[in-house]
Formats: C-alpha cells, structure tokens, sequence
C-alpha cells in the first residue's frame, strides 16, 4: 500500500527551472529586428560600392583610351554594351578624322527638303548628282578589341559591371538622342582630343544612379551623384578654354 501511495503522490516542481519574463521576450524581439535592419542595410552598401566601382570603371578607361589614343596615334574608343552591361574598348586599324554626325544630319534634311522626285529616273539622276557633290567618301575605320587594364583577360568580352549594376543611359554628343539599348560608342583621337558624353549607371530596382561626364577640352572624367544629362552646346565652347557644361 504504501509504494502505490508513492507512485501517485505529485512529483516536486525544481525550482531552478522559470519561464521567460515579457521584458526579455521584448528584447529578443528587438535584437532581431536590429539584426534584420543590418543585413538589409549590409546590402543596400554592397551595391552602391559596386555601383561606384562600375563608375570608376568608366573613368579608368576614359583614361586608358585617351593615353592609347596619343601613344599609337590612332582613334580609339569605349563601346558601351547597355544590354548586356558589358564595357568594352576598341581601336582603329587607320586614323580618323572627327566627323559630326549632328550636322551631316542637318545638312541632308535641308538638301532634301525640296520636292520628292516623282520617277525613277529623277531619283537616279538625283542620286549621281548628290554624289559629285559630296565626293568620294572614305571606307569605314575598322576597330578591333584591346584590353582595358591587366584585369581584362580578353579584350573581345570587355569589362562586366557587376551584379545589380547596369548603364541606364548612354549620350554622347554624335549621337541625335541618348541610347538606353543596344551599344553606344565614345571616341577619343589622338592629340587629348574626345567627345562630350554622359554615362548614366544605376542599380537595379534602384533611383541611385551615378553619372560619368566626360569633358572634350581636358579629356577627363568625373564622377556626380543623380541623372545628368547633356546641355545644347554654347557656340562660343569650341574656342573657349573652360569646361564645357553639361
């Protein structure tokens, strides 16, 4: 009788063990959110120093082309791959004159301005006038990829920009519009010589974005935070000495 008596009497409650207070599960709560507030903001650095690193890719090749571009004295220039977020530099087998596409531009909109030709044979007589007027036109420079620095193994694959950085806009100043696809083109020839430009590069799913301008009086690049965008050019900034605006 007495060991059934035993078996049944409650057990003693150990009074080393206690539950957790409101205040500490408070804590607890807090220090997570602490934690999970450092990890979204660890990441959101991350890709603004990647960001800038793409940025300062730009400038770096601004700087190598135009140093290529004295040195063997032919053009050179940076491909922007905008697609594929790919920086690519390529030079010329031949030299190459500077041509402004902007005004070759104006210049066939007002020859055509006057009346369609109604035949075939006004527009073929057309055609050979327009050409003894301009000449002959010289072949096409031809560029073949180089590398941009020690780090670009092969020069035919360029420099990638880094994973949640891409070009958000290309604009240079031969091009009518800025280009946000496909490749766009900044030239530099030999003697210092380049073009106005403004390269835009963004985070993705991001507003941050970092603009590269590129100055043709000194042939360097700087780096300004937000979307800059190209000015009409003054007349008087072909023959002045100070930078150009942007």
């Amino acid at each position: 009788m007495q060991s059934r008596r035993d078996c049944s009497a409650p057990k003693p409650v150990n009074a080393g063990r206690r539950a957790f207070t409101l205040v500490e599960i408070l804590v607890v709560i807090a220090l997570m959110a602490v934690l999970a507030g450092t990890i979204v903001s660890g990441s959101g650095m991350l890709s603004s120093n990647r960001m800038r690193a793409a940025a300062g890719l730009v400038v770096t090749a601004a700087r190598l082309a135009v140093t290529r571009a004295n040195t063997v004295g032919h053009s050179v220039r940076l491909v922007f791959d905008i697609d594929q977020g790919v920086l690519l530099m390529e030079e010329s087998s031949d030299r190459m004159l500077r041509v402004k596409e902007k005004s070759d531009a104006k210049e066939s909109e007002g020859a055509s301005a006057g009346a369609d030709p109604a035949t075939e044979a006004e527009k073929e007589s057309l055609k050979y006038a327009d050409g003894i007027v301009k000449g002959p036109k010289a072949p096409r420079a031809k560029f073949t990829a180089i590398p941009i620095g020690s780090n670009d193994t092969d020069g035919a694959k360029g420099r990638d920009l880094g994973k949640g950085v891409k070009f958000r806009l290309v604009q240079t100043e031969h091009d009518l519009k800025p280009r946000d696809s496909g490749r766009a083109y900044l030239y530099f020839w030999p003697g210092g010589g380049t073009e106005r430009a403004v390269i835009q590069i963004e985070r993705t799913g991001s507003e941050d974005v970092l603009s590269v301008l590129m100055n043709p009086l000194t042939a360097r690049a700087k780096i300004q935070r937000g979307k800059i965008e190209l000015v009409e050019r003054t007349e008087d900034d072909d023959f002045g000495n100070r930078e150009a605006p942007f």
